[in-house]
């Protein structure tokens, strides 16, 4: 079967099955799947609440969620989460360092 062949075979299947059902079936199968989420689905995502991936930090609008980089390991020191700077707020530190300015 060739791409387009099979691609129209998992529609006609797929399209009369709910997502949870299509998930369920490639999870028996065990082949890889995700779901495709909106920005709300991904911030809620109990995964990154459950690994605490979620840390506070200050903006000039105040306090915001992020989140951790993607990869850390195990027994080393956190990645430090430091405040979202202002617009131009290190302007002229960087064209000191750059322009000796």
């Amino acid at each position: 079967m060739i791409g387009s062949e099979l691609t129209a075979v998992i529609e006609q299947v797929t399209l009369r099955l709910d997502a949870d059902e299509v998930v369920r079936r490639l999870d028996g199968a065990q082949i890889a799947n995700a779901r495709l989420r909106t920005m709300r689905g991904l911030v809620e995502h109990p995964q990154l609440a459950a690994r605490d991936r979620w840390r506070e930090v200050g903006s000039p609008v105040g306090p915001l969620q992020a989140l951790l980089p993607p990869a850390t390991f195990v027994g080393a020191e956190p990645p430090v989460m430091t405040p979202i700077p202002d617009v131009g707020e290190h302007t002229e530190a960087i064209r000191r360092e750059l322009f000796g300015e």
